[in-house]
């Protein structure tokens, strides 16, 4: 695909509006559009990037996971993730996640890409990966705020669950579909 050369935005200043570190900072930056026109107060918002994992088990059995999600405001499926610690690979973080949530690790490990939440604000970028040949070797321990429920269930039902909403968040259904839909 090609088209006409867009000319970037230029970011005149920036103040720091909310320091919430390490989870959230809230910025205000000033930005000159390549029109002329100027946007006094546009909100960019950062939290820390993170890896995702679609994950079979050795059964080709999908793991799930099941809890509640309060940005959601309800309980819903989700997948392995967690945030990418300072110095440490998306792929080793992806790997300690799942160690950590799901008690499994996988033999194998496919990069399905990294992707930026938040086409203007950015927010972070997930990496997403497909795992195969998880199988359990350790009790899940991951110290997160919620009860967490660990499901095995058919890639058909994984499918179902990502079409019928049981799957609420958006990077969960794209990961799932990249792993599982993806494979042609």
């Amino acid at each position: 695909m090609t088209g006409k050369r867009l000319a970037p935005w230029r970011v005149l200043g920036r103040s720091l509006e909310l320091d919430g570190s390490p989870r959230i900072r809230v910025w205000k930056e000033e930005i000159l559009l390549p029109d002329g026109r100027r946007i006094d107060d546009f909100w960019r918002v950062d939290v820390p990037d993170y890896a995702m994992i679609a994950v079979e088990t050795e059964e080709g059995q999908v793991i799930l996971e099941r809890h509640y999600r309060h940005g959601v405001g309800d309980v819903t499926l989700t997948l392995p993730a967690g945030g990418i610690e300072p110095g440490e690979a998306p792929l080793a973080a992806a790997r300690r996640e799942l160690l950590e949530e799901t008690g499994h690790k996988a033999a194998q490990w496919r990069a399905l890409g990294s992707y930026v939440l938040g086409a203007n604000g950015r927010f972070c970028t997930v990496h997403l990966f497909h795992a195969t040949g998880a199988r359990k070797v350790a009790e899940p321990c991951s110290g997160d705020l919620e009860e967490t429920e660990i499901l095995l269930v058919s890639r058909k039902e994984a499918l179902a669950a990502m079409r019928d909403g049981r799957i609420a968040v958006l990077s969960c259904a794209a990961t799932l579909a990249l792993a599982l839909l993806g494979e042609g």
